[in-house]
């Protein structure tokens, strides 16, 4: 069985239509089994989401999506909206499997997928930013992440991160009943071995930003994960934790990439 996984579309972005394009027929030309797009695929405008995953029309295999935080973002105050409904919607209307909410199972394998999301675990300790400025999502001078203006969940960041990783746990717990291996599919980084390397006073703030330990210490008790990926931070990583290959997929607005295993 072949799969194809990608992240961190943006479609859109930077008008990046031809881009994305060409990545769709590389991908389709792959002839896998299974594609799963790990979040981020656009942002604001639902008919963006419609017109990226339309152009997978002629992929033959099964399609499945995962959320990420620019798919949240809104101008009308309630993500969760977007989150819980319209994205199943448009999932469903051209045929992907919308991970978020059910996983999914083929040949005894099973796959899970979460947005995940970010508790300030990944801070790091060495470098002294206020506090207030993770609050905001803003150093002043130095950079803001825009989660901050467009993401409305009616909740702070760490309660919003306890509910989707009491999700994905109950998820895994569901999957591991029946499947025999399990690959985890995961918007933000769920390991500090994925994370973005700090070369700069963004890096070192958006950081923060990047996901929860908690997250991988979910996926880390379940022995049938073998492959987790994730993306967000658009910088290729590849880590062996234990017995699980894990892979931040490296995708940004620009330059696409995917990854194939088979299994």
């Amino acid at each position: 069985m072949k799969i194809i996984i990608t992240a961190d579309i943006h479609y859109g972005v930077g008008q990046n239509q031809l881009i994305v394009k060409k990545l769709v027929r590389r991908i389709i030309s792959t002839k896998a089994d299974i594609l799963i797009i790990v979040g981020d695929t656009f942002a604001f405008r639902t008919e963006l989401l419609n017109e990226c995953l339309q152009l997978f029309d002629d992929f033959k295999g099964d399609k499945l999506l995962v959320a990420g935080n620019h798919d949240l973002w809104t101008d009308d105050n309630n993500s969760l909206v977007v989150y819980n409904k319209i994205l199943p919607q448009i999932a469903k209307k051209n045929r992907f499997h919308f991970l978020d909410q059910k996983p999914f199972i083929k040949n005894q394998f099973g796959f899970v997928g979460s947005i995940s999301w970010y508790d300030f675990s990944f801070c790091n300790p060495n470098i002294i930013i206020p506090k207030k400025y993770y609050l905001e999502k803003s150093w002043p001078g130095v950079v803001t992440y825009n989660d901050g203006r467009f993401v409305h969940l009616g909740m702070n960041e760490v309660k919003f991160t306890e509910k989707i990783n009491r999700k994905l746990k109950l998820h895994l717990a569901q999957v591991s009943k029946s499947t025999e291996k399990i690959i985890c599919l995961i918007h933000h980084v769920p390991f500090k071995e994925l994370l973005r390397s700090n070369n700069t006073s963004a890096d070192w703030f958006l950081t923060a930003f990047s996901g929860s330990e908690k997250t991988g210490d979910i996926i880390k008790s379940f022995p049938k994960v073998r492959y987790v990926f994730c993306g967000h931070t658009h910088q290729k990583k590849k880590a062996q934790i234990g017995k699980i290959t894990a892979i931040n997929i490296g995708s940004d607005y620009l330059q696409k990439r995917f990854e194939v295993i088979n299994i």
